[in-house]
């Protein structure tokens, strides 16, 4: 996975660059997520798109018009191209997971995975991101996911910053509190 990783970054910090000289950052991160969606939405052409034995220029003839269809403008189809083209389609998720990564720090954000027992109301998620944004001095993208498992609370991550105002975090702090005498 870290290969993975790796070549991901080198794949979505190529695009950055092309797409920032091209003026169009967000608009391709937006144009990426869209063509990932799309693959998501179509597992048989994403499939397709993985097999090592269809000839490298096929997986491209498939991947542009795909990409086209999904309203990506040419430097993402290109880049769709490539990607099918050299046998890297499995490295989609992580690309743009990167470029996501690339274009916040650019743009001087963060975005900050918040899990919830129940789905937030647009204040408390106001509030929350208000509030890391006073202690990273960045402006906080909050995206919620509610996780059934926990027992009430959230805990809300933001990079290596774990912030756990969970009931779960709390019982198991004050058992470790309890067993440490």
């Amino acid at each position: 996975m870290r290969a993975h990783e790796a070549t991901a970054r080198r794949y979505a910090k190529a695009l950055f660059q092309a797409a920032r000289e091209a003026g169009a950052a967000v608009a391709v991160g937006e144009e990426i997520e869209a063509f990932r969606q799309t693959l998501l939405a179509h597992p048989e052409v994403r499939d397709v798109l993985a097999r090592p034995w269809i000839k490298a220029a096929d997986r491209r003839a498939i991947a542009v018009p795909v990409a086209a269809g999904s309203g990506a403008g040419r430097l993402v189809q290109d880049f769709a191209g490539l990607i099918a083209e050299r046998g890297r389609m499995n490295h989609l998720p992580e690309i743009v997971a990167a470029y996501r990564g690339l274009m916040d720090d650019d743009l001087g954000q963060a975005r900050a995975g918040v899990r919830s027992a129940v789905a937030m109301g647009a204040d408390d998620a106001r509030r929350l991101g208000a509030r890391l944004e006073q202690i990273l001095g960045k402006r906080i993208l909050v995206e919620e996911h509610v996780d059934s498992t926990l027992l009430g609370g959230f805990v809300a991550q933001v990079g290596s910053l774990i912030l756990d105002g969970s009931l779960d975090g709390q019982l198991a702090r004050m058992r470790t509190r309890l067993a440490g005498g």
